[in-house]
């Protein structure tokens, strides 16, 4: 996933669907605060449950049309 594909998804609660550190796929909701560079790891996204790299990110769709308050 880009950064900019990535950034569309700020605000809004959306269903994640990454691999962890140890290959298996997980599948959280969450509520995406923002997309930054973080050293040392890359392009990553803020979440409520933690920081996700974009390489691992393997599916991301919106539960929530409108922006979280």
């Amino acid at each position: 996933m880009l950064i900019s594909d990535a950034k569309t998804f700020v605000g809004l609660v959306v269903d994640l669907t990454y691999t962890n550190r140890r290959g298996e796929e997980v599948n959280e909701i969450a509520e995406v605060f923002d997309v930054n560079f973080v050293p040392m790891y890359g392009p990553c996204l803020i979440t409520d449950i933690g920081d996700i790299r974009l390489d691992r990110v393997c599916a991301l769709s919106r539960l929530a049309e409108q922006k979280a308050a």
